[in-house]
C-alpha cells in the first residue's frame, strides 16, 4: 500500500515552490536524488525554460542583495 503512495507522489509534477527549492539547493550544491529525479522528469516533459528564468532571477536578486548590503555597510562605516 505504501508503494502506491510513493509512486503517486513521484508522479506529481513539480510546482513553482519545489522548483525554487531545487534552484536554491543547487546554489549550495546539495540536492537529494528524489528531487533530482523529479526535476529531470519535469524538464523532460516541459523543458528547461522555467528553471533558466527562475535561475537568472535568483542570481539577479543575489547580486542586487549583495550590492545593497555593501552600500549599507559602507554607509555606516563612514
Amino acid at each position: 500500500m505504501s508503494d502506491n503512495a510513493d509512486t503517486s507522489e513521484e508522479e506529481k509534477e513539480a510546482n513553482i515552490f519545489q522548483i525554487l527549492h531545487s534552484l536554491l539547493a543547487s546554489f549550495f550544491g546539495v540536492q537529494s536524488q528524489k528531487n533530482m529525479d523529479r526535476d529531470e522528469r519535469y524538464i523532460e516533459k516541459h523543458g528547461i525554460k522555467v528553471y533558466i528564468i527562475l535561475g537568472f532571477s535568483l542570481v539577479f536578486l543575489l547580486i542586487i542583495g549583495l550590492i545593497t548590503l555593501v552600500k549599507i555597510i559602507l554607509y555606516f562605516a563612514t
